[in-house]
């Protein structure tokens, strides 16, 4: 008797611990130098880097200088970043995601009219060129 209930904790124990294992919520803490973040989207990884304020909300740009941005963050809070001098190195951890909606164009030189945006050279691939990263479902925190 006692040693069918060891058999049973045991594989109860066994079968938790491959749930645990397996959880998709799982942190990857990466090394990225020259990685590719394609292979880390929609997977939760923790990242450091420098705080940057841009245009266009909060940015991070990593060890490597991946720029990543910060979903739904118009600028990094107080005392996170003051100016390309003074940013700060944060540890963000949160679900990598990709967006392809940065405002890039091709500059027509026959056409006067100014346009808005980022200017690429002729014959680039511009779905690559309009591609960024975001940071969703994200927490932060000053290392130095």
């Amino acid at each position: 008797m006692r040693k069918r209930l060891v058999i049973k904790g045991f594989l109860i124990l066994s079968i938790l611990y491959i749930y645990a294992c397996s959880n998709p919520k799982q942190t990857i803490k990466e090394d990225l130098q020259n990685k590719d973040l394609k292979g880390f989207i929609g997977k939760r990884i923790t990242i450091i880097g420098q705080t940057i304020n841009m245009k266009m909300g909060a940015l991070l740009i990593t060890e490597n200088g991946e720029n990543i941005w910060m979903e739904g963050l118009d600028s990094w809070p107080d005392g996170y970043y003051v100016n390309e001098h003074d940013a700060k190195t944060v540890k963000v951890t949160g679900v990598l995601i990709e967006k392809n909606d940065l405002p890039v164009f091709i500059p027509d030189e026959k056409n006067s009219v100014i346009q808005q945006g980022i200017p690429n050279p002729k014959k680039s691939n511009l779905k690559e060129a309009s591609r960024r990263y975001l940071f969703k479902d994200y927490k932060y925190s000053i290392i130095k």
